[in-house]
């Protein structure tokens, strides 16, 4: 039986945390040790899948598994097929997907399943670009040398060099500056870059990949169209969980256990009967989940919190009601206060029935939503305008004057 919990530890089958050890009589080893750690090192998927995360970028739904085999939906069975057709090429591939679909957990796949892959071990070369300035950001990629800035003690190597015969991750793409990007076209293109501070070239045979949750057509207006055709050769969207209703069940099942693991929920606090997933299921199927994975982990949290409730003692029922009527707000997504401008709008977009707007707003006032909308609109035109440097009468149809009227 011990050989069988060793096996089954080595290969995943046992998820984390957990520490495999073996027990031995006193006197029984020259070192006296009476614990000691058991790895026989089996290498499978499985494991190199967990343990190679990117080296800067970590978000609850890369503690997904998507393992292929517990596909339903038609777009994620095609989006997983067009990935390992994409990955076998040493070409950049751009991820688009809302916020908490799995976009940094495709990236790996994709990594992993391709031979750009160094085999080291352990993380990888990523880095969220929202976090930096285009100074820092550039250190970050392209490393610097010993006195290049006032602070810069010590060189440093940067992620392209790290990258090296591997992959490069970037996610939150849309927030490169115009001058990285300038310097990450030269390296895309001639596979070589210099430091910043060096006179000397350093070449990286590095593989691309990006992501952002930002539209494409809002992607257009952030990014240099030359940057932006080199780094999407290859496109993959990731759709969100709403359109993969019959994928819900499994997700949804390693949601749960990821969150009660990390919360640290004793195991029968934290067993769901069948009847109770159904439900939960049922409802999520049915809700838009704004924020994707991170919404059926909002779930999840407001139930276990709810089941560990010792002092007011809530029934199964009445905890399933708590962690529903935690997302119940979240039927209208966008924006600060959930208006009934931005349901109607995601409605419209998902071609879904206006009932739960309704519902939630008890009585729609048609006018406020059309001004929510207008102003939305007069915004967003105005803004790409003046990013363009163009009159907003060449960019739509209707005047400025027009505009200001739609913003008061």
């Amino acid at each position: 039986m011990h050989t069988v919990w060793v096996l089954m530890a080595e290969t995943g089958f046992i998820p984390q945390p957990f520490r495999l050890v073996k027990s031995y009589r006193p006197g029984e080893r020259k070192d006296g040790r009476i614990i000691c750690d058991v790895e026989i090192g089996i290498e499978t998927f499985y494991k190199k899948y967990v343990s190679e995360a990117p080296l800067d970028v970590e978000f609850s739904e890369s503690r997904i598994l998507w393992d292929r085999r517990l596909f339903r939906s038609r777009p994620l069975i095609d989006l997983y097929n067009k990935a390992a057709r994409f990955a076998k090429l040493n070409v950049p591939i751009l991820i688009l997907g809302e916020r908490g679909t799995g976009k940094t957990t495709l990236a790996s796949w994709i990594r992993i399943h391709s031979s750009f892959h160094a085999g080291k071990g352990g993380e990888w070369p990523a880095v969220a670009c929202g976090q930096y300035t285009p100074e820092t950001m550039r250190s970050e990629l392209f490393g610097h040398a010993k006195g290049a800035f006032t602070d810069a003690k010590f060189g440093k190597e940067g992620l392209l060099s790290k990258a090296n015969n591997d992959t490069l991750f970037l996610d939150e793409v849309g927030d490169v500056s115009s001058e990285v990007q300038r310097l990450l076209i030269k390296a895309i293109e001639e596979k070589r870059y210099y430091p910043l501070g060096e006179n000397k070239p350093v070449e990286s045979n590095f593989r691309l990949l990006t992501a952002t949750n930002l539209s494409w057509d809002l992607l257009v207006t952030r990014l240099d169209p030359d940057f932006l055709d080199r780094i999407s050769t290859f496109v993959l969207c990731f759709p969100p969980l709403r359109q993969l209703k019959e994928d819900i069940p499994w997700i949804w099942e390693q949601v749960y256990d990821n969150a009660s693991r990390r919360a640290g929920i004793p195991h029968r606090m934290a067993a769901l009967g069948k009847q109770y997933h159904e439900r939960i299921v049922k409802h999520l199927q049915e809700h838009p989940l704004p924020g994707n994975l991170r919404t059926l982990y909002q779930v999840a949290y407001h139930f276990l919190a709810a089941r560990c409730d010792v002092e007011n003692g809530l029934s199964m029922d009445e905890c399933v009601v708590e962690a529903l009527a935690a997302i119940n707000g979240s039927a209208l997504p966008l924006g600060s206060a959930g208006t009934p401008a931005i349901g109607v709008a995601r409605s419209f977009a998902n071609q879904e029935p206006l009932d739960k707007c309704i519902e939630m707003s008890k009585r729609l006032d048609c006018g406020e939503v059309e001004g929510e909308l207008r102003r939305y609109l007069a915004t967003e035109i105005r803004r790409i305008a003046k990013s363009r440097g163009v009159p907003v009468e060449s960019i739509c149809t209707v005047s400025e004057r027009t505009i200001r009227n739609w913003l008061q």
